[in-house]
């Protein structure tokens, strides 16, 4: 499941089958060109206005990994690793296969990964857990890693996608050298997420200004949409509530020095 703004969905849905209509299989395309309309959840959002919707984009696959939910495409897709570590949807394995970018595939560089690997990432990954990030309203804090961590760790009964950023309150008065109170916002932005055949489906939830959502797998049978009250809904189901991580991203590149020795 891809989660992003739906105008950015849009822009690479144009883009690649514009790609597409080249007809050259040595480029790759992205999935949104032969992918449905996204699902669009509009969600009020106080620190910007006009920032009030989120997309997500659903694909499922078999054991065999071939793709089962619907595609405009006239051949079988399947789920594969291309020679350059990235996930693709792709008929087969051979020159002339269309290829369609899913994401990088992750699986850690030391032992000390072993907590979220293996994971399907983007682009905005690699700068997220690189030295010296900064969240941003952009592309938020929450990434490939967290969701993975949080997948396969049984202590967490849902994912919670939420990125929280520091920003200025600008409803309060600046200080001397005009700057502004921070304060602490969230947002739903961009991230893959997956599930295991091997690891019961999780709900997929997040906070978007005051605003909780359910994205995916909601529980007793609830369609996706806004959560009322948070508290009472993870009450109601046997679980704790939702709590503002002690840092974000979780799980940054640990420094290693010129020399040492990884495993």
């Amino acid at each position: 499941m891809k989660i992003e703004r739906p105008i950015r969905f849009k822009h690479r849905k144009e883009l690649s089958q514009e790609t597409l209509s080249k007809a050259d299989p040595s480029v790759a395309a992205d999935i949104e060109a032969i992918m449905p309309n996204v699902k669009i959840f509009e969600i009020p959002n106080e620190y910007y206005e006009s920032d009030n919707k989120v997309a997500t984009l659903l694909m499922t696959f078999n054991a065999e990994a071939e793709v089962t939910s619907l595609y405009d495409w006239p051949h079988k897709l399947f789920g594969r690793i291309n020679r350059i570590r990235n996930i693709v949807l792709a008929p087969g394995n051979g020159p002339n296969d269309q290829q369609f970018r899913v994401g990088p595939w992750f699986t850690g560089r030391t032992a000390d990964d072993s907590f979220y690997v293996p994971a399907i990432c983007t682009g905005d990954d690699k700068e997220r857990y690189s030295k010296g990030f900064v969240g941003n309203t952009v592309t938020g804090n929450f990434g490939c890693r967290e969701w993975a961590y949080y997948l396969m760790n049984a202590d967490y009964p849902y994912i919670d996608v939420t990125s929280y950023i520091w920003g200025e309150d600008y409803s309060k008065k600046p200080n001397k050298r005009g700057k502004y109170p921070l304060q602490r916002e969230t947002f739903i932005r961009p991230v893959i997420g997956w599930g295991r055949f091997d690891v019961p489906p999780k709900p997929v939830i997040g906070r978007h200004g005051t605003n909780w959502v359910c994205l995916h797998e909601c529980p007793n049978g609830d369609a996706p949409g806004i959560i009322p009250d948070i508290k009472a809904w993870a009450t109601q189901n046997g679980w704790p509530a939702p709590k503002v991580p002690k840092k974000m991203p979780l799980f940054p590149d640990k420094p290693y020095k010129l020399g040492e020795l990884v495993d």
